[in-house]
């Protein structure tokens, strides 16, 4: 925005004195005159800058911006910054973009103080990093310098027509503009209304309705990734219901394939990958989860919004997966002791999160703007750190994920059976001799220490050996009675002989938090020793002690061995309760206390159940602490900070409100909320023209990821609007949307080409037809898998690989060449190896997940001839589909029971023929293919035509 409707028409401070001078004089205002004498605010020029806290007059000697400044600028510098070339981003013929800076972010000039001025820096020598004019131009004199200074001292005044001589205002651009709202119209023509008036003002019409085979042929496939089977063919084109094919859409949009298929689109747009990337690419084991997250997701119509805010703070709202989203991206083990790498190296990180959030969300390069002002948009430098603020708490490794609510029942029962377990064995001890009694050994899952009632007010567990390493103790829990009195929640305090450092799973605190599970642990400073020391205000009469190392039985390092247990009233005098005198060595399953009645078995039960109800959850979705602090860095140099920057939105975006001392999660989920405001133009645009992409093969607005000024317009603007508010009249219900495009008449089209159109719209961006397109290769994959028979629809948990790993330092990847049914899950559980791709079908443009992928290319190469036709893969599933054919065709005929059928070997290769081409196209061979594919199948078998037939256009397009 010019600055003279930030500022107002100011006037410089010479003019200004001179007014009211004036004033004074002819005791009239600064309005007019009766006489019609133009007042000084009518007859002088009008100027802009920094207003002066009270009117004064200005030496006559002042430097003049037309007479002094702008010759200067004109002569040195408006060759590589003007309008023949803005060199930085930066233009001297431009007031906004002085004040704002080029590319690098630095004010040119900042009124009123010269020493902040980037422009008087470079002139005058005062800047380590950057001399103008450039070698081999004449430099500015001391007194073309002196003018500059003190011109930027006085304000930096300019003429008003000057500040006015602006480009347009990036702000203005059509995606920053509200969404205008639904127009009421028939939602069911909404669609086809917008399409055709494009297509009447070039004089076209839709095509006819394609046929009811090509139709479900075309759902299926773009809908759930799959062909349909012959029987929902047939069953479809034999519907003579009207509302056939409105049901058929309900039917896809609720399958469970359809979470894999739109769940593949998503995990592209977040280059999401299973392995670290660079030079290490070491796998990620529990990536897959958030894979699963994205697939149930879309399953159940998560409303968009929510997808969203899950996917930033997921963790403080319930879905903690979903913000894997923000640590999916490569990342560098590799650390160093070099300074500049290691900045380099967090500011990589951050980045990624701040460019994915932009691309995928908003549809901007946000990341465009990590060392200078966007060259286009309106995202000044100071944006992206402020955006990365919000996520400097967020670093990339996995975190422990607590059970799910649903177990609350079964821990409730499983409590109270642990509860009747340790009174029986009570009870039963009550009957021996201590003396007696032969303890089991140590376990990393429960030991129970079982004593006279004791008073004490200290109680002191005192480690002397352990089995590995420091000692370590997940929770250490003290009962009087039936009560449990050792936990930090009665006032218990805890002390301990040293602790260990910089982890914070492993803190003091936890030793008696009421939480089990290594995550929740004490670790001890010292190898194989170390006391912990739990105290009360008065003394308690306690009976028994229950300890573990991981009660969840994830670690069975750390275990203490040889311990004591002591108690003390006064801190002076100690008495041991307890040891491990008398257990068994460890390991030993010599006879003991446990091997009477049913309290061993029983135990070994319990033991069993809560490790399945407790045992935590890991997944790559990120570890969240304090977020540092950021600085903007001139030109994006990590050793350059300037000044500190808190956690914001973008400026042209509603902002966050937050002190700069917000914490992690209050950061992301004040981002995570602002972003899904009705009032941000650019979330439901951008995931309507995505949705709109995948459906057609090319969005409303061609530059899926980039709705900045630098992308492509929308074809449909209003179109385009009309469902972003659709969207979110239903609740950001994405399967809402896709049934009102699915039940068009846009795209129910036929997808044949017509003369006329083509002359016209030759890439059908306006519609005319449905546009016809490659499949990709996941869905090449799965239907050859499906034709086969072979495919296994075993969806979650972790994928299977498409390589042999060779696991050093650095991975290595070894394309698997025997392909076993372990292979034969859909191709969106294949684990997704970065920098890797499929032997086969890589080579039909997957994205390999080193950066975002908002849309597939669409190649055509000898590479994808060549693997389709004599890959061993295919070479196996056209035998495979053969054989089908030929049982399927021998059981119709069994159950047919025609003795004639049975032997006239060539109605069994018709039949075989036909049943292909059902499978393959839903439809039976036309006259002219019945005789060459009976000829070929005569001399080359029916493997090889199902070799054919896998590789043929009809079956690897859209039709």
């Amino acid at each position: 925005m010019p600055c003279h409707r930030l500022l107002g028409p100011f006037v410089v401070a010479a003019w200004l004195g001179l007014a009211f001078i004036w004033a004074d004089a002819s005791s009239n205002d600064l309005s007019g005159n009766d006489a019609g004498v133009p007042t000084p605010l009518e007859a002088a020029p009008q100027l802009v800058g920094t207003p002066p806290a009270v009117p004064v007059a200005v030496p006559p000697d002042e430097p003049d911006f037309l007479r002094d400044i702008q010759p200067i600028l004109n002569q040195h510098c408006l060759a590589c910054h003007g309008p023949e070339r803005d060199a930085s981003g930066l233009r001297v013929d431009r007031w906004q973009i002085l004040l704002e800076g080029g590319e690098y972010g630095v004010p040119a000039v900042v009124p009123g103080e010269p020493t902040a001025s980037f422009l008087l820096q470079v002139v005058d020598g005062s800047s380590e990093d950057l001399s103008m004019p450039p070698e081999g131009h004449p430099p500015l004199t001391p007194a073309q310098v002196d003018l500059l200074r003190r011109w930027i001292a006085a304000g930096a005044p300019v003429p008003l027509e000057f500040a006015e001589a602006a480009d347009e205002d990036p702000r203005q651009w059509w995606s920053l503009q509200p969404i205008a709202p639904f127009d009421g119209a028939d939602p069911e023509r909404a669609i086809d209304s917008w399409i055709e008036a494009g297509l009447r003002s070039q004089g076209l019409d839709f095509s006819p309705a394609a046929d009811r085979v090509s139709l479900i042929r075309r759902l299926y496939l773009v809908m759930l990734g799959l062909p349909p089977t012959p029987a929902e063919v047939q069953a479809f084109v034999a519907d003579s219901d009207p509302r056939a094919w409105e049901r058929l859409v309900d039917r896809v949009l609720a399958s469970p394939h359809y979470g894999e298929r739109w769940a593949r689109h998503w995990l592209d747009v977040v280059r999401f990958g299973e392995t670290d990337g660079y030079e290490t690419n070491q796998q990620r084991p529990n990536a897959w989860r958030y894979r699963d997250w994205v697939i149930d997701a879309f399953n159940r119509d998560l409303p968009y919004d929510d997808f969203v805010r899950y996917q930033i703070a997921g963790d403080v709202l319930g879905e903690p997966i979903g913000t894997s989203f923000l640590v999916g991206g490569p990342h560098d083990i590799v650390k160093s002791p070099d300074r500049l790498l290691t900045l380099t190296q967090r500011q990589d990180e951050l980045t990624d999160m701040v460019a994915t959030v932009g691309t995928a969300f908003l549809g901007l390069t946000i990341g465009c703007a990590r060392c200078h002002n966007h060259k286009f948009d309106p995202i000044p430098q100071t944006d992206f750190h402020a955006m990365q603020a919000v996520f400097a708490g967020v670093r990339h490794g996995e975190s422990v994920l607590q059970p799910a609510e649903d177990t609350s029942e079964a821990r409730r029962a499983l409590d109270e059976a642990w509860g009747q377990w340790q009174q029986d064995l009570l009870a039963h001890v009550a009957t021996l001799d201590p003396a007696t009694i032969v303890w089991p050994s140590v376990d990393a899952t429960f030991n129970l220490e079982v004593f006279p009632p004791t008073e004490a007010r200290l109680v002191r567990f005192t480690i002397l050996a352990t089995n590995a390493s420091e000692p370590c103790l997940d929770e250490l829990e003290i009962f009087s009675g039936g009560q449990s009195v050792g936990l930090a929640a009665r006032g218990t305090r805890v002390t301990s002989s040293g602790d260990y450092a910089g982890n914070p799973k492993h803190r003091l605190e936890h030793l008696n938090d009421g939480r089990f599970g290594n995550d929740y642990s004490w670790i001890s400073n010292s190898d194989g020793k170390g006391w912990v020391q739990l105290e009360w205000d008065q003394p308690q009469k306690i009976d028994r002690i229950q300890w573990s190392r991981d009660r969840s039985g994830g670690f069975a390092d750390r275990l203490a061995t040889d311990y004591r247990i002591e108690v003390s009233v006064d801190g002076q005098a100690w008495s041991t309760v307890a040891s491990s005198a008398g257990r068994l060595p460890l390991g030993s399953d010599g006879p003991s206390l446990y091997d009477a009645a049913d309290i061993g078995s029983r135990l070994r039960t319990l033991r069993q159940r809560y490790q399945e109800l407790t045992r935590p959850t890991a997944a790559f979705c990120g570890s969240f602490g304090p977020p540092e602090t950021i600085h903007k860095l001139f030109r994006g140099d990590p050793l350059s900070p300037q000044e500190e920057v808190g956690p914001e939105n973008l400026s042209i975006l509603q902002g966050l409100d937050l002190p700069a001392n917000a914490s992690d999660s209050e950061r992301r989920l004040a981002l995570a909320n602002a972003l899904v405001r009705p009032d941000n133009p650019l979330l439901a645009r951008v995931i309507v023209n995505r949705l709109w992409q995948y459906h057609f093969g090319t969005g409303l607005v061609e530059t899926a990821s980039d709705f900045g000024r630098n992308a492509a317009r929308p074809s449909h603007p209003e179109l385009l609007d009309s469902l972003a508010a659709r969207l979110m009249q239903h609740d950001w219900s994405l399967k809402q949307l896709q049934r009102e495009i699915l039940l068009s008449r846009t795209w129910q089209q036929s997808s044949l080409p017509r003369g006329e159109a083509l002359q016209v719209d030759a890439g059908s961006r306006l519609l005319w037809r449905f546009p016809p397109r490659r499949l990709e290769a996941e869905i090449i994959r799965d239907q050859i898998l499906a034709l086969s028979g072979d495919l296994q629809h075993v969806g979650g948990g972790p994928g299977f690989s498409a390589f042999v790993v060779e696991k050093e330092t650095v991975h290595h990847y070894h394309p698997v060449e025997d392909f076993q049914p372990e292979h034969f899950r859909r191709m969106v559980y294949q684990t997704k190896i970065r920098q890797e791709q499929d032997a086969v079908f890589g080579a039909f443009d997957c994205p390999d997940g080193t950066q975002i992928a908002p849309q597939r290319s669409r190649s055509t190469t000898p590479l994808q001839a060549l693997n389709l036709f004599n890959s061993g893969f295919v070479q196996q599933q056209a035998e495979r589909f053969a054989a089908r054919l030929q049982s399927l065709v021998a059981t119709t005929i069994d159950a047919e029971g025609s003795c004639d059928t049975r032997d006239d070997p060539d109605a069994n290769t018709d039949a075989e023929i036909a049943t292909a081409f059902q499978f393959c196209f839903g439809r039976e061979p036309s006259p002219e293919e019945w005789i060459e594919v009976r000829e070929f199948v005569a001399e080359q078998g029916l493997p090889a035509l199902c070799r054919v037939l896998l590789n043929s256009n009809e079956l690897l397009f859209i039709p």
